[in-house]
């Protein structure tokens, strides 16, 4: 029982930190919602690894289990648009890597594009936490979560389409509940923090049916108002 909760508390440490740059990276990179989604599955699991340092397990369990339930409103959704044949993922271009199109020009920016971005970004940051060392929670877990944050904003600007904005707004959350919950590790902000993921999961799985029948909200919101 004690070499379990010792290799428990080894994935919650360094393991978690960097599983979760590279699901972020992931997410950013892919155009794949297949991979985006499962990057944001294991983002979560992680992220509630991380977590058992500052707060108990069985609120962490729980932060799982309700990221677990957005990815799979997502998914549900993105299946039923492939379903109906709606537009998850741009297909013209033969050379292609994660989904993204590998040439300069490709956009809404390629691959090449992309990450230069993010080297941009992962620059940024270092600088900032060499000038100012804005430690909240702790080095490793206020990094990751500044990271979480900045890589979701980037994508959140270069995505169009919902199935793609939705898992780095997401991520930005992600980064959010990483420190915002090891301040204040409360029940009752956890289950607002989780009915807020749950709501956004909701949200994007509207906007996403919406945009593949090439209709805008309020066309949809007229067709039920006549029927």
């Amino acid at each position: 029982m004690e070499a379990l909760s010792d290799i428990f508390a080894f994935m919650a440490g360094l393991p978690a930190i960097v599983g979760l740059i590279l699901t972020a990276l992931i997410i950013f990179l892919t155009s794949d919602w297949r991979l985006a989604q499962t990057a944001l599955l294991v983002q979560y699991v992680l992220a509630g690894l991380a977590l058992t340092r500052f707060i108990r397990v069985e609120v962490a369990v729980v932060k799982i289990l309700i990221g677990v339930l957005a990815v799979f409103i997502l998914y549900l959704t993105a299946r039923r648009i492939q379903e109906v044949g709606g537009p998850l993922q741009p297909s013209e271009g033969r050379s292609r890597f994660l989904g993204l199109a590998v040439r300069w020009r490709a956009g809404p920016l390629g691959l090449p594009l992309r990450l230069l971005a993010i080297l941009l970004v992962a620059l940024g940051l270092v600088l900032v936490f060499n000038a100012y060392q804005p430690v909240l929670v702790s080095p490793d877990v206020t990094l990751v979560a500044f990271w979480l944050g900045a890589v979701g904003i980037l994508g959140l600007v270069l995505s169009s389409e919902p199935a793609r904005v939705a898992p780095t707004v997401l991520t930005v959350m992600t980064g959010f509940d990483l420190i915002y919950a090891s301040l204040e590790p409360s029940l009752a902000m956890a289950g607002f923090l989780g009915a807020l993921v749950l709501l956004s999961a909701l949200a994007f799985s509207y906007l996403a049916t919406v945009h593949s029948l090439n209709l805008s909200p309020a066309d949809v919101d007229q067709d039920e108002g006549r029927s």
